[in-house]
């Protein structure tokens, strides 16, 4: 597979059959793959002793806005079986497999942990959510409360039937801290980090210094704060205006880039107006991950301000942390867990906009603070890169492979 490789291993005849939660197109006698799962599945074929099988649900949906890539079918370098409409994944699937790798936070899947282990097959789930999170955004997203009480009783009995499932596999793989605290008991639980960012793109050294040395200038500038994701109320983006306006009331001068498009978009431009704000908060819209918002991110920011509401384990976090920017934003439990590991940011309470100023301002005359953290933002990312991240858990899934 094209752009990012992974380390090859010696051959044998285990065979792995990934069964993702993001679908492939079929094009013209082209598949079409998602560039962030494209490059992680490149990973595992290269990683993998054996051969390896991707059954995938056909995509029925627009193809990616950005980072396709797209494949001649003859050229693929793992079998493809595609999943139609409801299929769900059956013993005739998996034939001649050694080790399956199902996605826990589709409920379609949930069945595979018993299947696998009736038919004597090894079987490892991915886990992201936890129960916590996928209340807050049934809270957040349903219409009304009747909706709500049903997502509310769909979610728990989904939840019974992920339960039964890890109690029937053999490993899990927990995207985040969140995820592994509250998964962990069921054992042989591998924790990692999501991220993109592979070691040749993290920010190197002559860069970071570069941009940290702009930090001591005889006259300091405005510094410079950024967001990227979704702009709805879930990620916080109906905050950010409003900090931006009671920084700029306390005298503190910054500059926002916001990356993103959702809901809140119109409301954001015309508030970023209506508060005089245009000069300094702009809304840049989406754009892509490689070519725009990176090259961005590590040559023009200074913090980055994350009020996610939810604990999911966004791969903004160490994508963020690869360009050797610290984070601040709201206690939930990615970020309480991200801090618990290394100093790469701040936090304050949920909702408190009081305690987000409070500390944009502090940094604003600390700035050897932020330079400590962006160091430590760097070293952190380095250790949990996007090939180093892959080998760990191609490990794991041969380490279930070899208890087989």
């Amino acid at each position: 597979m094209p752009a990012m490789t992974c380390t090859a291993s010696p051959p044998s005849d285990q065979r792995l059959t990934i069964v993702p939660s993001v679908p492939v197109w079929v094009v013209d006698n082209q598949v079409v793959f998602d560039r962030k799962f494209h490059d992680g599945l490149a990973c595992y074929i290269g990683g993998w002793t054996g051969p390896v099988r991707l059954l995938a649900r056909r995509g029925t949906t627009a193809l990616p806005a950005f980072g396709a890539v797209h494949i001649n079918a003859a050229d693929l370098p793992c079998e493809l079986v595609l999943l139609d409409g409801s299929e769900r994944a059956g013993p005739a699937h998996l034939a001649d497999t050694t080790v399956v790798m199902a996605a826990a936070d589709d409920h379609t899947q949930l069945h595979l942990g018993a299947l696998c282990r009736a038919l004597g097959i090894r079987c490892v789930y991915v886990i992201e959510m936890i129960p916590e999170t996928r209340h807050q955004m049934n809270r957040l997203d349903a219409p009304n409360a009747l909706v709500r009480w049903r997502r509310d009783l769909f979610l728990r009995r989904a939840e019974r039937a992920r339960r039964a499932a890890f109690r029937a596999c053999d490993g899990l793989q927990a995207n985040g801290l969140p995820a592994h605290d509250v998964y962990q008991r069921h054992g042989n639980c591998l924790l990692y980090f999501d991220t993109r960012v592979s070691r040749h793109s993290l920010i190197d050294d002559r860069m970071l210094a570069a941009r940290l040395a702009q930090l001591y200038l005889p006259k300091p500038r405005p510094l410079r704060l950024a967001f990227s994701g979704r702009l709805i109320a879930m990620k916080g983006a109906d905050h950010l205006v409003a900090v931006a306006a009671r920084l700029r009331a306390r005298g503190v001068h910054c500059e926002w880039t916001v990356y993103g498009s959702g809901d809140l978009e119109a409301a954001m431009h015309a508030d970023v107006a209506r508060l005089g704000l245009a000069g300094h908060f702009k809304l840049a819209g989406a754009v892509d991950f490689d070519t725009a918002l990176i090259p961005a991110i590590q040559s023009s920011c200074d913090l980055y301000v994350m009020l996610h509401r939810q604990s999911d384990p966004s791969c903004t976090y160490l994508e963020t942390l690869a360009c050797g920017i610290p984070i601040v934003g709201y206690a939930n439990r990615a970020l309480a867990g991200l801090l618990r590991q290394a100093k790469v940011g701040e936090q304050v309470p949920m909702d408190d906009i009081d305690q987000i100023v409070e500390v944009l301002a502090r940094l604003d005359v600390d700035r050897p603070a932020i330079a400590r953290m962006a160091r430590a933002a760097r070293a952190f990312a380095e250790a949990h890169a996007f090939e180093d991240t892959f080998q760990r858990r191609v490990a794991h899934l041969q380490q279930v492979a070899s208890a087989a």
